[in-house]
């Protein structure tokens, strides 16, 4: 018995150490875990340092994410029973329709035992906060302001960041995009600050912002040049970065306005890496499904898409091929990328296929609701598909930068400072007069510009007058019988569903750009605001300019004393309705409306033989000179040149046009200079 009781014992001791023996080896492995992830390892990508989470982040593991390989049943149930302790922060793909996304915040599964010890000195986690609540840096500098793992999970929701960026130039377009964005309910979005300027002003907004430290030049990066194709490989390392670190990113390039949050869209097709928007110019899409991409086969446009972190191997690829050849535009490197063994007749149910060497799934978004400038400004698509767009794109466009901001404007999607809608001086507006006939027989080269000269003269008066009383022309709508492109076409760009005669922009018939450039007044008299053509649908415009308008009804002659005052004379103060003649000289209109000067708005009846010219020559050369520089081109027709500027003083015989070509005839559409 005693010799038993012995052996007892030493059995129990012998537990007793195995149990020790078993603690020390979790503590030291946890102590070993912690010493390797506690040091803060750093991946330099092009864009700063990216600082991994510190050790004790609470995470639950996501079993969803499309990337993570099945666990064992040992991992499963450790997966079950703790918090891990990740070195990168979860991978879920967005969420399928009917399956809301997991939050962070809530609770794991209760255990079944207590989970393992963590090393109490491991310091503690940044506090987790609402996606999108904004966290003031320590400073503006740039180094206060690195893209880190740590700062993209604070504003990432279901692990998908939205994210811009530009330079100080287009901070009225940040302005603008943060905005449209907030409006949509969208807080997990980013913007990367290519500039310290607009670093810091970004900053001092509260917008969540990254330093890129681009060392770009801080005006407009000009489509085409050098500058443009920098931007763009900076735009693809962000990509690759944001893949690298783990999360989805949403990219939408800043001369976008979004109205609609879409991530619940995007949340459907969760089998999908890429989802990108199209320069396709016609609908393939089944109701609001993706579209077919056996015969959507456009252009890719890479200013709206969405790469989930599974496309980190495409993003990377991308940005080694930028770096071999500084010449090739960033969207046809993507283009040549993702269309690398694909499948566009092997597709699913959602039109998702196969893509990028068979690797990736793909999907491209409905041109009708993701719109580029064309599907949405000119073919009006969402109206047909009775759907109501997700975001517009200001792409198909024409002026430039000054372009885009008028396309928006029009859209009523631009947002500008209190004055724009109430502007010093007042407004002019008129009734535009489009005959039937004309857009009936506007189905050729001849007939297109018979259409848009007859629009032309109504606008030439307009902004006689509104030079003369000081106003800022409010832009009748105009319509166009061809559509304008790049390259010859019969009317309709090849491919296109656009409907003729349209709803045209201003920037097809108009350099929006010389509209706005500021002019010395000696050469070219006094400068002329003007407006979109929906800016009286504003919900910006105050109700005291509505309310402060004069009513101008122009008629052919005063007789039977139809007028108000006497031809020359002066429109009585207190009337609100103007009856005068037409033909009226800069002089003229001036005296007509002397006691009008407070009024917001005067709105004439028509402009169709309005203006009777300008009383001093000189003051004709001026304005004839301003002219000149305010109309456009229409392209193209087959020939070279093909295409044909549009004359503002077209009707003049003789006269000489911007390219010094003297009409000594009645001008006719003359393809070039």
């Amino acid at each position: 018995r005693a010799q038993r009781a012995v052996e007892l014992g030493e059995m129990k001791c012998t537990g007793r150490r195995l149990v020790a023996y078993t603690v020390c080896v979790i503590f030291v492995s946890y102590g070993a875990a912690y010493l390797i992830h506690a040091q803060t390892p750093t991946m330099p990508f092009g864009l700063g340092e990216v600082v991994l989470p510190l050790v004790g982040t609470k995470t639950i593991i996501n079993q969803a994410s499309k990337s993570e390989a099945p666990a064992s049943t040992e991992e499963k149930q450790v997966t079950q029973q703790a918090w891990s302790i990740p070195s990168m922060p979860p991978k879920p793909s967005l969420s399928s329709q009917g399956q809301p996304p997991k939050s962070e915040a809530s609770p794991p599964p209760a255990p079944s035992s207590p989970p393992p010890a963590i090393n109490d000195t491991a310091p503690e986690a940044p506090a987790k906060h609402a996606a999108g609540k904004y966290v003031k840096p320590k400073s503006d500098k740039p180094e206060d302001n690195q893209l880190t793992v740590e700062l993209v999970g604070h504003y990432a929701e279901d692990n998908v960041v939205m994210v811009t960026w530009a330079n100080n130039h287009y901070h009225d377009f940040v302005e603008n995009w943060v905005r449209n964005v907030r409006k949509c309910g969208i807080a997990n979005f980013m913007v990367g600050a290519m500039d310290n300027e607009l670093l810091t002003q970004l900053n001092d907004d509260e917008v969540p912002t990254f330093a890129m430290q681009s060392g770009m030049i801080t005006t407009d990066f000009g489509w085409g040049t050098a500058n443009f194709h920098k931007m763009g490989r900076k735009k693809i390392e962000l990509i690759s970065l944001f893949t690298e670190m783990g999360f989805d990113i949403l990219v939408s390039d800043v001369d976008t306005a979004w109205l609609q949050n879409p991530l619940p869209y995007m949340a459907r097709f969760p089998q999908a890496d890429v989802l990108t928007s199209s320069d396709h110019l016609s609908s393939t899409a089944v109701g609001d499904g993706l579209e077919n991409p056996s015969k959507a086969q456009s252009a890719a446009n890479i200013g709206i898409m969405l790469l989930r972190h599974t496309a980190k191997e495409l993003a990377k690829e991308w940005v080694d091929r930028l770096e071999k050849d500084d010449k090739i535009w960033d969207q046809n490197a993507f283009n040549d990328l993702f269309r690398l063994g694909a499948g566009f007749n092997q597709k699913d149910e959602a039109n998702v296929f196969s893509g990028y060497r068979g690797k990736l799934k793909i999907g491209i978004l409905p041109v009708s609701t993701f719109a580029s400038g064309h599907t949405y400004f000119v073919q009006r698509m969402f109206e047909k598909v009775k759907q109501e767009p997700y975001v517009i794109h200001a792409t198909f466009q024409f002026s430039g930068t000054e372009g885009k901001r008028h396309r928006l404007r029009e859209a009523l999607v631009w947002s500008d400072p209190p004055e724009y809608y109430d502007p010093a001086g007042g407004l002019l507006t008129f009734v535009t007069d489009v005959p039937a006939e004309l857009l009936q027989n506007s189905g050729s080269v001849e007939g297109h510009f018979a259409l848009v000269n007859h629009q032309l003269l109504q606008v030439r008066a307009a902004l006689a007058f509104a030079q003369k009383l000081g106003r800022t022309l409010v832009m009748p709508k105009l319509y166009c019988g061809f559509d304008r492109w790049w390259a010859p076409h019969s009317g309709r760009i090849p491919g296109s569903d656009t409907e003729l005669p349209y709803l045209c922009p201003m920037d097809h018939v108009f350099e929006v750009e010389s509209w706005v450039r500021d002019e010395p007044e000696a050469a070219f008299g006094p400068g002329i605001d003007f407006r979109e053509y929906s800016f009286f649908d504003n919900p910006a415009v105050p109700e005291a300019v509505n309310a402060s308008t004069v009513e101008v009804e122009l008629v052919e002659s005063c007789d039977w004393e139809k007028c108000t005052q006497k031809i020359g004379g002066v429109a009585p103060k207190e009337t609100s309705k103007v009856v005068a003649n037409t033909k009226l000289t800069d002089v003229d209109v001036e005296n007509l409306l002397r006691e009008h000067k407070d009024a917001k708005v005067v709105r004439f009846s028509t402009m169709v033989g309005a203006f009777g010219g300008f009383v001093d020559d000189e003051d004709v050369t001026k304005f004839s000179k301003r002219l000149k520089k305010y109309a456009a081109i229409w392209c193209c027709k087959n020939a070279h040149p093909g295409h044909i500027w549009y004359d503002m003083a077209f009707d003049v015989i003789p006269h000489t046009d911007r390219h010094n070509r003297v009409w000594d005839k009645p001008w006719t559409p003359t393809t070039g200079p």
